[in-house]
């Protein structure tokens, strides 16, 4: 097997890597759209029998904000994974676009 042969099978590596990180991505933006449906159904639904007084209205959204808040949490970890995961990808690109003959030092 020659040089040229690993590095081409190293760049599928790659391509099916980057395909899976936008996979895991495409999920963590369903994720976060789910909550917010539950979370804008629960202020159509919940909110208008709750208008009695202030703190009644505020205990009825009070979860739905939560669950919005905790997904906006974890959309912004999943984005930050995402994207160390792509820099890692194209670290490790790099270092495959290198020439073998730099390796050596003379």
């Amino acid at each position: 097997m020659s040089g040229n042969d690993t590095n081409e099978k190293s760049s599928d590596e790659i391509v099916e890597r980057i395909e899976g990180a936008e996979w895991y991505s495409l999920l963590a933006k369903i994720g976060f759209g789910i909550i917010l449906l539950a979370f804008f159904s629960a202020l159509i639904a919940v909110l208008p029998t709750n208008l009695d007084s202030i703190s009644a209205a505020v205990n009825s959204i009070l979860m739905p904000l939560i669950f919005v808040g905790m997904g906006f949490l974890l959309l912004g970890i999943a984005m930050h994974l995402h994207l160390l995961h792509l820099n890692l990808i194209r670290q490790i690109q790099k270092q495959m676009d290198k020439p073998d003959d730099e390796d050596d030092g003379t």
